[in-house]
């Protein structure tokens, strides 16, 4: 039971699997692998439109067009951009409707239990990014799809084959998702070592590094300074000591789900520490300013009663060495615990610090 409770309960995979894929340089040969893939999966309600198998009805029509409008929308979002969590589980959830109805409605029962297996591709992509609730749903939709055209098809012809046909989906609709969600725990081990945080999805230390340094590298039409926020929860050790290291690891992971989402687009968002992290990203002194309020604002306003040191620092130019890249962390870092020092829950700025001089002798 604690095996099963612990797979019920295993966090969302999407952000640390898109992060993982780009840190390895596969997300666009992925993006254009699935575009390519739903493109011509768009095709397949319309032509069968024209297959004497198929009666021309308007409810067979609506179905046909509805789900080549889906599935040729998702291909262009794939092809411009890397899908949210939200743009994935609503493809998913209307894909697996889409499928259920042509099954059931507009196809023959041999023929819709044979086309049941799309549910597979389904099931094993829902296995690799999203939670196991999800996952229960999407296989739910599937499960009784094929159990129902199967039993439809053996009433209506050949029993013992209609009947295997129908085990062999339902295996392979079980099976793959399963076999999907083995392999993420592989890459999960793999990203220890690799640039990827295995439990929040963000960045590690290594990972920011070469991803600001990446960034360098590219022709920024962007303008502005490279501002850096710092981020440290406050009291951060009683979460662990007083509901235990379980719950510690939820609100890591809230709290890189909040960062991900005030920070926008274009920026580097990792997790440097135990329970520190951090967002680098071209912007001016204003937009530094207003995103390390919203970070600290963010996470006051998580239903875990956790409060967050904010420090932030600023860079004219995009730092050109790595050593240029760790002083400025450090100045972030040494206001973030001025702030703490000041009570927490507050945002504190490096270009308001009153400036070190060295000691006279």
């Amino acid at each position: 039971m604690e095996t099963i409770r612990r797979w019920w309960r295993q966090p969302d995979r999407y952000d640390w699997l898109s992060e993982y894929l780009e840190a390895q340089h596969l997300r666009w040969p992925m993006q254009l692998t699935m575009a390519i893939s739903v493109a011509v999966l768009g095709f397949v309600p319309i032509v069968l439109l024209f297959s004497p198998a198929m009666s021309s009805t308007f409810t067979n029509t609506a179905v046909a067009v509805a789900a080549t409008t889906l599935c040729w929308t998702m291909a262009a979002i794939w092809l411009t951009r890397w899908p949210s969590r939200r743009s994935s589980r609503a493809y998913a959830v209307l894909a697996a409707v889409c499928v259920s109805a042509a099954c059931l409605i507009a196809l023959p029962p041999q023929h819709g239990l044979t086309s049941c297996v799309v549910f597979v591709v389904i099931a094993g992509l829902v296995a690799f990014t999203h939670t196991s609730p999800f996952l229960m749903l999407v296989l739910a939709i599937a499960v009784y799809t094929t159990v129902r055209c199967g039993l439809r098809a053996a009433a209506g012809g050949d029993t013992a084959l209609a009947l295997s046909e129908m085990m062999l989906v339902l295996v392979s609709i079980l099976t793959v998702p399963m076999v999907g969600q083995v392999l993420v725990q592989l890459l999960g081990a793999d990203a220890v070592n690799s640039d990827v945080d295995a439990l929040t999805g963000l960045h590690n230390r290594r990972g920011f590094h070469r991803a600001v340094g990446d960034r360098a590298s590219r022709p920024v039409r962007r303008r502005g300074a490279l501002g850096v926020v710092m981020v440290d929860l406050d009291e951060f050790k009683q979460v662990n000591d007083t509901r235990g290291h379980a719950a510690g690891d939820r609100v890591l992971t809230s709290v890189a789900m909040v960062l991900r989402r005030v920070s926008g687009t274009d920026v580097v968002v990792a997790r440097i520490g135990g329970e520190e992290f951090c967002i680098a990203g071209k912007m001016s002194d204003a937009q530094l300013r207003h995103l390390a309020d919203r970070v600290r604002t963010a996470v006051e306003g998580l239903p875990h009663t956790v409060t967050a040191s904010v420090g932030t620092a600023s860079a004219p130019r995009h730092p050109a060495t790595q050593d240029a890249l760790d002083e400025l962390l450090c100045a972030a870092d040494r206001a973030m615990y001025a702030a703490k020092r000041a009570g927490g829950n507050r945002v504190c700025h490096a270009s308001d610090l009153p400036v070190e001089r060295p000691e006279s002798f």
